[in-house]
Formats: C-alpha cells, structure tokens, sequence
C-alpha cells in the first residue's frame, strides 16, 4: 500500500469510527498487519498442503490475502508462454505448474461473494452513531428544522413533491436530499 491508499483507507475508517485521529493509526495498524501477511504468504502459508484448513478459512478472511493469492495463482498460470493461463471454464481446476493446489480462482469467487453478501447483511441499510464504532451504541434524535427563508421553503416543497412522484428535473445534475445539521451533545 502506497501514501496514496493509505490516506483512502484512513478516510474509509474515518466513517466508522468516531474519532477521526484514530481512524490514522487504525489505518496504519492493517497496513502493518497487510505487509507482515504478505511476507508470510511468500513461503506459501497457509495455502499448500502443509496447513490445515482451519487456517486457510481464517487467513481468507482478511480480503487482502486472498487478492494476493489470486494474483500470485494468475502470475503461476502464466508465467511462461506455455501456460494456458486461467479461462472462466477452468477457473475450479488448478494450474499445471501448480503442485500444491488448495485454492482455486471459483474458491475466491466464492469467498467473494460471502464477503458481498456479509456486506449487505442485516441491518445494513440503517446509519447510525455513537460509541468507539459508527455501527456500535444509538442514533441522535435528528430535529426536523422547517427553513425560514421562503424560497428555500418553497424550493424544498418542489423537491419532495417530485421525489414523491417519481420524477427527475433534467436540468439537475446533483441532488442532496436530507441534509440535517448534527451537533453532538457534549460531555461533562
């Protein structure tokens, strides 16, 4: 992980956790952590036979290592003009070249796809914060605050009328709808 996609995790952690000054050093922490896995995965842990599967299944749980193990199984399956590479009809079958075959390109695709489906789980559609976690404690009480502006007023009314009925003004490209103004209580 370059400077670069260490700043996009932080702020992907930012929105989870409340603090933002953690979100930099829980950032650093994977990226620590994703660098020491890849150095493990060098000498072939925990996908060949000498691993049980036990620690294959928690090893894939971190999603970085099985992108490393799916690239590194495309890197094997072409690594000479002789190989045929990986083609979707035989992406459950194991490379030639490949003597100590675990995990197939139709294994990740699976693990994808339990990884998608965990994401979109139960509960996932509603936000709330509070606590070390966004996902963890209660949601403040948002006031609904009626603007005093009468154009604002108006243009609001518009907005949720054609919301309602479905229908997209053409001349609009951006819409933000719902924005609250949320102040935190404060601690004593």
């Amino acid at each position: 992980m370059d400077l670069d996609s260490r700043v996009g995790f932080a702020l992907m952690l930012s929105s989870f956790i409340t603090k933002s000054s953690s979100s930099t050093t829980a950032s650093f922490s994977i990226f620590m952590l994703r660098f020491v896995a890849q150095i493990v995965m060098i000498i072939g842990f925990p996908y060949n036979d000498n691993f049980a599967d036990f620690y294959r299944i928690i090893w894939s749980l971190f999603p970085p290592n099985l992108l490393a193990r799916a690239l590194r199984l495309l890197a094997d399956a072409t690594s000479t003009a002789q190989d045929q590479g990986i083609s979707w009809s035989r992406r459950a079958e194991c490379a030639l070249n490949d003597l100590e075959c675990v995990i197939t390109i139709s294994h990740i695709f699976l693990w994808f796809f339990v990884s998608i489906y965990f994401d979109n789980g139960r509960g996932a559609k509603k936000v709330e914060e509070g606590g070390i976690c966004s996902c963890i404690g209660y949601a403040p009480s948002l006031e609904d605050i009626t603007p005093d502006d009468e154009h604002v007023l108006q243009e609001e009314i518009i907005i949720k009328e054609q919301r309602n009925e479905g229908v997209a003004d053409p001349n609009i490209v951006v819409q933000t709808c719902g924005l609250v103004k949320n102040i935190p209580e404060q601690q004593i």
